[in-house]
């Protein structure tokens, strides 16, 4: 016995097609679910402006359609930004969801000045120095120089308030990082190796005298 559908099964099998055919239309064809909004999520003001203008997302596209690989390309090539990922937000919003590169020192480069940030990428030159920043020196500054990552992985673990005195930093190598503190004591630090305790170690002996500090060994602390 050959088992054929009925003509009921076959009108509703039709009907749920024809439904999510006039979805699909819906979605990918008409403008009631086109892109119609815009918004920028992890920066504000001005880098917010920039970072719309630069992504030049098309209003008025579906937003299923909406190629967000060619919006992430271009907002990519921001310095500034360490991240970027583009969201639909149904039925017509697309979210740009950037990370901002936050700057953990300056680095002078003949008379040039830029940002850092903890990854050791330069992101942004400026004209006048924040406040706060220690200037980095180092041989060729940038994210794949070992002695960079030496001195800016010191900075991430040293104490904020021991880290607001540090007026300057120089790494001759991987195993070479000093501080030079704004009043003129030196921390001779060393490698980066051991850095938690190294941190610990000079906070607790920071406010004895002593113009030079040195933590290169920190089960045997030499100040002088």
């Amino acid at each position: 016995m050959t088992w054929r559908p009925s003509g009921r099964m076959l009108a509703w099998t039709g009907g749920v097609l024809a439904v999510l055919v006039a979805l699909v239309v819906v979605v990918v064809a008409t403008p009631v679910m086109s892109v119609r909004t815009v918004e920028v999520s992890g920066a504000r003001g001005e880098s917010a402006a920039v970072v719309r203008d630069l992504a030049d997302v098309p209003l008025g596209v579906p937003l299923a359609r909406l190629d967000t690989a060619a919006i992430t390309e271009r907002l990519s090539a921001l310095p500034q930004l360490a991240s970027v990922r583009v969201d639909r937000g149904w039925p017509s919003t697309v979210t740009l969801v950037v990370t901002e590169r936050v700057p953990l020192a300056l680095v002078d480069d003949g008379g040039r000045q830029w940002l850092v940030d903890a990854e050791g990428v330069l992101f942004a030159q400026v004209t006048e120095a924040p406040a706060g920043l220690p200037v980095l020196e180092v041989d060729s500054a940038g994210p794949d120089d070992v002695a960079t990552r030496a001195a800016l992985g010191v900075l991430r673990v040293l104490p904020e308030d021991i880290r607001q005195r540090v007026g300057r930093i120089t790494a001759t190598s991987a195993d070479g990082v000093q501080l030079k503190l704004v009043g003129g004591r030196t921390v001779v630090w060393g490698s980066a190796e051991d850095s938690v305790r190294k941190a610990e170690v000079l906070a607790a002996v920071f406010s004895q005298p002593g113009g030079l500090i040195d933590v290169s060994s920190p089960e045997a602390v030499v100040i002088r």
